[in-house]
């Protein structure tokens, strides 16, 4: 399916691989859509993924929180989700919970960090360490 954009005269399609494996196969794929989320944070913080890129903003923690993720179920394998926290004049820590496998982020006093999660088809696995951005 094209859309063509009635401004610019441009198209836009999808292009299936040329994948050996694939060969007489009905491969489906759940459209690219993505999302932003800031939750109300409290003790144990719950999100819904149902997109496959989505970011996560807990804005400045006054406590450290456990994130949980309710995962959808047209999520597929390559997620990705992105969490960014900041401590306030103390330093708090982001634990994952349910539908995550990573450790703790550990948070420094008045700063941001930033962490990346990659979707397995079980539960979101963090693909590098924590980053402090500020």
């Amino acid at each position: 399916m094209s859309y063509i954009n009635m401004n610019q005269n441009s198209s836009y399609n999808f292009k299936a691989p040329n994948i050996a494996a694939d060969a007489d196969k009905k491969i489906e794929v759940v459209f690219p859509t993505q999302e932003a989320l800031a939750p109300a944070v409290a003790a144990a913080t719950a999100v819904e993924i149902n997109r496959q890129t989505t970011v996560i903003d807990l804005g400045e923690l006054a406590a450290n929180i456990t994130l949980n993720a309710t995962l959808g179920t047209d999520l597929e394998r390559g997620a990705i989700i992105t969490v960014k926290a900041k401590s306030d004049g103390t330093a708090r820590s982001v634990t994952f919970g349910d539908g995550f496998t990573a450790p703790a982020v550990a948070g420094t006093i008045s700063k941001t960090k930033v962490v990346s999660l990659i979707y397995d088809g079980a539960s979101f696995l963090p693909m590098a360490a924590a980053v402090q951005i500020d």
